[in-house]
């Protein structure tokens, strides 16, 4: 397969040259090859002609190259003018097409042009849907990228990078600062490994200080290593540098570390037994059954994914993607031992995050039971977000919490202008 680009562009997106952005989405795509001559072609080669000047990502990229190309075209408009701005074809077909993109033709007026041959897309028809790597309807537009709208398509493509369905620190206090150290990180060339490399380090500080009874400064040291954990991954995103080393790094540490995070804060307490609800418990009783409830947790959650398509348990029905904010993960358990650490004592910190663990555990469970029922008496099992549409007017709650609506938000003065 080929690509050949048109027009020219010099505003980088996020430390990106333009060249590189279209380069490195199509590598998560297939084996693509530039070409600069069409002639070069045979007539049966697939070629995918982009205007250079337009923001284009992978999951658009990826939807346009679904689309067949032997005996028929895939023409893209932009989001707003409904300017033809690429092309998905043969190289048979390919010189007519480039000419009409390159002269800036109308997309419609193409279509007319060409007949049954053609298929024509807006970036909005050809995406949308669930997209289970963000847990979120994936809508991709296409704007034209000028000096004038750098940060604001920098914005958007920031806000694009988050997940639809996460924790509520990650959605809600996070998003602003670490835009902010992400910008600091690509002026600085700071790559996303880096990044993660120290939160690995906070993270064994944040556990040694919990071991020795320091819960304040390991409190300290573990919000800045959540807080890194958001920027390495918005940072790779934006920025195009996710590898699969970040990959295991990142997701290996954010896996591991929470439960032996919580049997250091055991260990700190220097106690043999907790008073829970009057009861004297030994507190080797209560590490069991966080331990059980945090594997039980994760289990579940792979357990759905299984046997369900790779449907995500929070993303099955709304009440569990509102579940999906508070679960017993690490930042919810996070705020509970804050809470307990200034307000009562370490002791009931401990003890919160064992109770929500084991509740957020049963309700798992109970929900896998459920979805085991459904799909026995209903049938396939949906994600709710594939039937919403997040540009109607007036969204609900829920579609404005958890399908990305902020940057469609962000974007939307371009596409309308």
């Amino acid at each position: 397969m080929y690509y050949h680009l048109v027009k020219q562009c010099g505003v980088p997106l996020w430390g990106v040259s333009p060249e590189q952005r279209v380069a490195k989405n199509l590598e998560k795509i297939g084996a693509f090859q530039q070409v600069d001559d069409l002639r070069s072609l045979q007539p049966d080669d697939a070629i995918l002609i982009l205007r250079l000047d337009y923001l284009y990502d992978a999951y658009l990229l990826a939807k346009l190259v679904a689309q067949p190309h032997a005996g028929s075209s895939t023409l893209l408009s932009d989001s707003s003018q409904g300017t033809l701005v690429a092309a998905w074809t043969s190289a048979a077909s390919s010189s007519r097409l480039l000419a009409r993109i390159e002269n800036e033709d109308m997309a419609q007026v193409v279509a007319e042009e060409e007949g049954n041959t053609v298929s024509l897309f807006s970036p909005e028809a050809l995406t949308g849907g669930y997209d289970p790597k963000l847990r979120k309807f994936n809508l991709s537009h296409v704007v034209k990228v000028v000096a004038e709208d750098q940060v604001q398509i920098e914005n958007y493509l920031y806000d694009k990078s988050y997940k639809g369905i996460t924790d509520f620190v990650t959605k809600w206090f996070w998003p602003i600062p670490a835009r902010r150290v992400v910008r600091s990180c690509v002026e600085k060339d700071i790559s996303p490994n880096k990044v993660t490399s120290i939160g690995w380090l906070l993270t064994v500080v944040a556990g040694v200080l919990f071991y020795q009874g320091q819960f304040a400064l390991g409190l300290l040291a573990a919000w800045l290593m959540t807080f890194l954990d958001t920027v390495d991954g918005k940072l790779a995103r934006v920025s195009l540098q996710s590898s699969k080393l970040g990959h295991w790094m990142d997701h290996g540490l954010d896996i591991i570390h929470p439960p032996i995070w919580y049997w250091c804060w055991a260990q700190g307490l220097g106690q043999d037994e907790l008073n829970v609800f009057g009861q004297m418990i030994a507190i080797d009783s209560l590490l069991i059954v966080m331990l059980l409830a945090y594997v039980g947790g994760r289990l579940f959650e792979g357990l759905f994914q299984i046997s369900f398509d790779n449907i995500e348990i929070f993303c099955w029905k709304p009440i569990d993607s509102y579940h999906r904010l508070f679960t017993a993960r690490r930042n919810p358990c996070m705020v509970l031992l804050s809470i307990a650490i200034f307000l009562i004592s370490p002791q009931a910190g401990f003890i919160w995050v064992v109770l929500w663990s084991a509740l957020s555990t049963v309700l798992l469970a109970l929900r896998f039971m459920q979805a085991l029922l459904y799909r026995l008496l209903v049938g396939r099992l949906r994600p709710w977000i594939e039937d919403v549409d997040p540009e109607q007017a007036n969204p609900s709650q829920v579609i404005q919490w958890f399908t990305g609506q902020q940057a469609i938000t962000t974007i939307s003065s371009l596409i309308k202008r």
